[in-house]
C-alpha cells in the first residue's frame, strides 16, 4: 500500500511539473510577442486588402462560421471557423506567408491573428471591417467554396498550440464580445473590472469611470498589475476593439476565465452617448471665442430696425422682448409684453430668459445698451438674440403703442455655462458704468483739439468713403477682429469707435473691452449725431 501511494505521489509530481513547464512556456511566448507587437497592430483596411489581392499573392483566411461563409465570401478566401483554427494548421501555408484574416467585422479576425502570431506566424494581418466592409465597397463576392489541400502543419511549440487551441475551441457564443449598451447596464448591476489598453495620450482624453489603465504595448511588462482572482469579471477595451482583442487573447491564455472585449471599443461607447470620466476641460480661450463670434455674425450684425420689429410683433411672431433700461425708464412706458432686466443686472437674471435658440429682441433707449446686452447674450450662447436699432426713442417717435403695465416673466433655471466664459461676460456687464462708455459729439470735438483719442470707423467701405471724421482709422466691423494688429498694444490707449447709428461700434467696443482695453468708448448717435452737431466730415484720400 505504501508503494502504491508513493508511486501515485511521484506521478502527480510529474504531471504538475509538466503543467508548470507548459504554463511557463506559454507565459514566455506571451511576453516575447507582447513585447514586440507589430506596427499598427497588424490592421489592414479594405482598400489595402483589395490592392493586396489584386497585386500580389496573399492568403485569405475566412474564420467565420460555415453558414456565414457559404452565404457569401471574398473570392479565393478559404474557410476555417475560428474555433477549429488550432486543429487545422495543416491548411495554412508556411509561417512566413502573408495571411489576411477575414471575419464579419474584424473582431474574430484579431483573435485569430493574435493566436497565429503567438504560434509563430510572422505576417498575419486582420482585415478591419471584414466582409461587411468588403461588401460595403461593392467589391466582388462569391458563394462558390474555395478549398485548399492540407499539407504538413508547421512545427510549433506544443504547449503554446495546446493553450491556443484550448482557448479558441472554447470561445463562447458572441466570441467574448460585449456591446457598449449591455456593458453600461451590467456596470449598474454588478462590479466589473475594466482594463483600458489604449496609450497614455488616449487615456488622458477620457476613459470609462473606474477603468484601470494598462497600455497594450506594455501589457506583458506589467502582468503584476492584473487581478489575482482569475475568475473575476473583466472587460478590456481600446478605441476600436483591435487592441482589446489582443488583450483578451493574452488574458485568456494567462488563465483568466471571464474576460470580454468591448465591441467597437470606446468609439462605440461614445457613439452610444455613454459617460466618460477624466475628460480634460479645455482651457477657455477668450480671444478665440470673441474672434469666432465676430466672424460668425450675419450681415445685419444681429440688428433689427424698429419698423421690422413692429411688423414681426403685429404678425404674431413669438418674440421675447427684453428691455434693459432702468426700472424707472421702463415704468414710464415700454413695448407691451417686454420684460425688464436692467443692463447691469442681466447676468444675475438669466433664469428669466427663454431657451438658447428662442428669438429674443433687446431694447433700450437708443440702441446702445441693447447692443451691449446682445453681445453678452450672443457670447453666452443665446444664438437668436438681436438688438433694436435706435431704441425706444425711435419707437415712440413713430408713435408705436406703448404700455405702462409691467410684464412678468416666470423664472426658471439658469442654463449652465463655461465658467470662464461666464466670468468674462459677467465681469463685462457688471463693469459697465453710468454713461455706458459713450461720448457725445460735442464733447468728442473738444477732446480732438485738446487731447485727441484714437478714432476708429467700423462702417463699410462705401460709408467711409462718403465721409468720415478726420484722422479715423477705417476698420470695418466685418473684419475687425482680424485686424487687431493695427491697434495700439497699449491697452490704456484712449479710443473712440463710431458707425451710424450706434450698433456696430458698440459691438466693436464690447469686444475690445473684454480683451482688456480700458479706455474705449463709442460716439453716441454715431455719424448722424456728429453731423447733427454741425461737425465736419472729410472725404478720405484713396
Amino acid at each position: 500500500m505504501k508503494k502504491f501511494f508513493l508511486l501515485t505521489f511521484v506521478l502527480l509530481l510529474a504531471i504538475s511539473g509538466v503543467t508548470a513547464l507548459a504554463q511557463d512556456t506559454v507565459l514566455d511566448r506571451l511576453v516575447e510577442y507582447g513585447s514586440s507587437l507589430p506596427q499598427g497592430y497588424g490592421i489592414i483596411r479594405v482598400d489595402d486588402v483589395a490592392a493586396a489581392v489584386a497585386e500580389r499573392e496573399v492568403v485569405l483566411l475566412d474564420v467565420r462560421e460555415i453558414a456565414e461563409y457559404e452565404a457569401g465570401h471574398i473570392p479565393e478566401a478559404f474557410n476555417v471557423p475560428i474555433r477549429t483554427l488550432g486543429q487545422n494548421l495543416a491548411l495554412l501555408p508556411d509561417l512566413d506567408a502573408e495571411i489576411i484574416v477575414v471575419c464579419k467585422g474584424g473582431a474574430r479576425a484579431m483573435l485569430a491573428q493574435t493566436s497565429l502570431r503567438l504560434l509563430g506566424y510572422t505576417n498575419v494581418l486582420t482585415f478591419a471591417g471584414g466582409f461587411d466592409a468588403w461588401v460595403g465597397e461593392e467589391l466582388p463576392t462569391t458563394t462558390d467554396p474555395f478549398t485548399v489541400e492540407a499539407g504538413t502543419a508547421p512545427e510549433v511549440d506544443p504547449a503554446v498550440l495546446a493553450a491556443v487551441d484550448g482557448y479558441l475551441s472554447s470561445l463562447p457564443e458572441g466570441y467574448g464580445l460585449v456591446s457598449a449598451t449591455n456593458l453600461a447596464a451590467e456596470l449598474v448591476e454588478k462590479p466589473i473590472l475594466l482594463i483600458d489598453v489604449r496609450s497614455d495620450e488616449e487615456w488622458a482624453e477620457g476613459y470609462i469611470e473606474g477603468a484601470q489603465h494598462l497600455w497594450i504595448n506594455s501589457f506583458v511588462a506589467n502582468l503584476d498589475q492584473l487581478p489575482g482572482d482569475k475568475d473575476a469579471a473583466i472587460v478590456v477595451y481600446c478605441a476600436g476593439g483591435w487592441r482589446g482583442g489582443i488583450a483578451a487573447v493574452f488574458m485568456n491564455l494567462l488563465g483568466y476565465t471571464n474576460v470580454r472585449n468591448l465591441s467597437g471599443g470606446l468609439n462605440a461607447w461614445k457613439t452610444a452617448e455613454l459617460p466618460l470620466a477624466g475628460v480634460p476641460v479645455a482651457e477657455f480661450d477668450l480671444p478665440t471665442a470673441l474672434t469666432e463670434y465676430a466672424a460668425g455674425m450675419p450681415e445685419t450684425f444681429n440688428a433689427v430696425r424698429v419698423d421690422d420689429l413692429k411688423a414681426e410683433l403685429d404678425a404674431g411672431n413669438e418674440l421675447f422682448v427684453l428691455d434693459v433700461r432702468t426700472g424707472d425708464e421702463y415704468a414710464e412706458s415700454h413695448i407691451e409684453g417686454a420684460v425688464n432686466v436692467p443692463l447691469n443686472e442681466l447676468t444675475d437674471h438669466l433664469d428669466m430668459l427663454p431657451a438658447f435658440d428662442a428669438p429674443i429682441v433687446v431694447v433700450c433707449g437708443s440702441g446702445h445698451r441693447s447692443a451691449l446686452a446682445m453681445v453678452a447674450l450672443n457670447l453666452l450662447g443665446y444664438s437668436n438674440t438681436r438688438s433694436m436699432l435706435s431704441g425706444m426713442t425711435s419707437w415712440t417717435a413713430k408713435e408705436y403703442p406703448v404700455v405702462q403695465e409691467p410684464a412678468e416673466a416666470a423664472a426658471g433655471a439658469a442654463p449652465e455655462f463655461d465658467p470662464a466664459l461666464f466670468a468674462a461676460v459677467d465681469g463685462f456687464i457688471k463693469s459697465i458704468p453710468q454713461g455706458y462708455w459713450t461720448v457725445k459729439a460735442a464733447d468728442l470735438s473738444v477732446e480732438l483739439v485738446e487731447n485727441p483719442p484714437m478714432l476708429v470707423d467700423v462702417r463699410t467701405d462705401s460709408e467711409f468713403q462718403a465721409g468720415a471724421i478726420e484722422g479715423a482709422l477705417h476698420m470695418p466691423l466685418a473684419d475687425f477682429m482680424t485686424r487687431l494688429g493695427e491697434l495700439p498694444t497699449d491697452l490704456t490707449t484712449a479710443m473712440v469707435i463710431y458707425d451710424n447709428p450706434t450698433h456696430r461700434s458698440t459691438i466693436a467696443m464690447s469686444l475690445l473691452r473684454m480683451l482688456g482695453y480700458e479706455n474705449v468708448r463709442v460716439l453716441a448717435g454715431g455719424v448722424g449725431a456728429w453731423e447733427k452737431a454741425e461737425l465736419p466730415l472729410v472725404v478720405p484720400v484713396s
